[in-house]
């Protein structure tokens, strides 16, 4: 029993699949698929997380004694993609998380649901259409087409590259686990082992001693090797924003304050300011999303609530 590998097996019930941790049974559930799409995997040992019905929680207790015959799924974990690169796989799908050449990271334009990027770009190549045809128009000059063109642009290249990422063949054989990506979800350095929330919405492995660099969300089990290098392009992109901000309300009062009684002059203005707004919000999203970010990506300095080392110390 010890030496089964972490996974999805059959959980006794018709329909069900039940995840092995490699040590014990979780209160885990999922249905088996029926359209060759696989769940998410949301491993677990040692202590529940907090919101596990109990129920469930003493179903999982009483398995333990039970033998997984057959697994049913790749298991979540890091698989070679192409040479010197591994990938991380979450059970269902590829994600953005890479290591290459030894160091772990992500790429530079990755994100959860490309059906949404694909829908942003074609929302923002719309906008600069329908910008350049009314300064057409109207015969004035605008730069907000360039502006929603290159909004366009990212959109789709974060779509193209989540694209060509999922389409990567479902990996076969089993994961590789170097020292640099460890300790993985599911390993254990002493008592109190197992998932902990650490916002609303995201959890983290805490191995009995030590955080580990990967969180379970609503997405399934991400690394977060690339916390800096992410807080750092989501600053940049703040800045770059709230700079723009102040250019386009510049530029705005300006075409505002020579338009002289101009009707074309004054609606250009107009629009430019009402763009400032645009950004403001969109400035304050972002803000909102590095600060959050901070939280999940980071590694905790405190151990979770209540829980001390083996030696019984809490940890500095």
């Amino acid at each position: 029993m010890s030496n089964a590998r972490p996974g999805w097996y059959d959980a006794g019930t018709p329909g069900r699949v039940r995840w092995w941790d490699g040590a014990q049974w979780t209160a885990h559930e999922a249905p088996v698929p029926t359209s060759g799409a696989r769940p998410a995997a949301p491993p677990s040992t040692g202590a529940q997380p907090a919101d596990a019905h109990p129920a469930a929680a003493q179903a999982a207790t009483a398995q333990t004694a039970a033998v997984p015959q057959e697994q049913a799924f790749a298991q979540p974990g890091w698989y070679p993609t192409r040479a010197g690169e591994l990938r991380w796989w979450d059970g269902r799908v590829w994600t953005g998380s890479r290591v290459r050449d030894g160091r772990p990271g992500i790429d530079w334009a990755t994100i959860e649901q490309p059906a949404l990027a694909w829908a942003m770009g074609a929302v923002f190549f719309t906008l600069a259409m329908m910008q350049t045809v009314s300064s057409i128009a109207f015969g004035g000059m605008s730069l907000m087409p360039v502006l929603w063109l290159v909004l366009s642009g990212l959109w789709f290249a974060m779509a193209i590259q989540a694209t060509r990422v999922r389409r990567i063949p479902t990996p076969t054989g089993s994961p590789e686990a170097p020292a640099v990506v460890r300790p993985l979800p599911g390993e254990a350095d002493g008592p109190g082992a197992g998932w902990y929330p650490i916002s609303r919405q995201a959890g983290r492995w805490w191995t009995g001693t030590r955080w580990a660099d990967y969180v379970t969300s609503r997405f399934g089990v991400r690394p977060t090797f690339h916390a800096a290098q992410a807080l750092l392009t989501l600053r940049i992109v703040a800045f770059a924003i709230a700079a723009l901000d102040v250019f386009v309300l510049v530029a705005g009062v300006v075409v505002l304050a020579v338009a002289g009684g101009d009707t074309v002059r004054t609606a250009i203005g107009w629009v430019l300011v009402i763009g400032v707004v645009l950004f403001a919000g969109l400035t304050a999203v972002v803000l909102a999303m590095a600060r959050a970010q901070t939280r999940v990506l980071l590694l905790p300095t405190d151990p979770p609530a209540g829980v001390r080392t083996a030696d019984g110390a809490r940890p500095a």
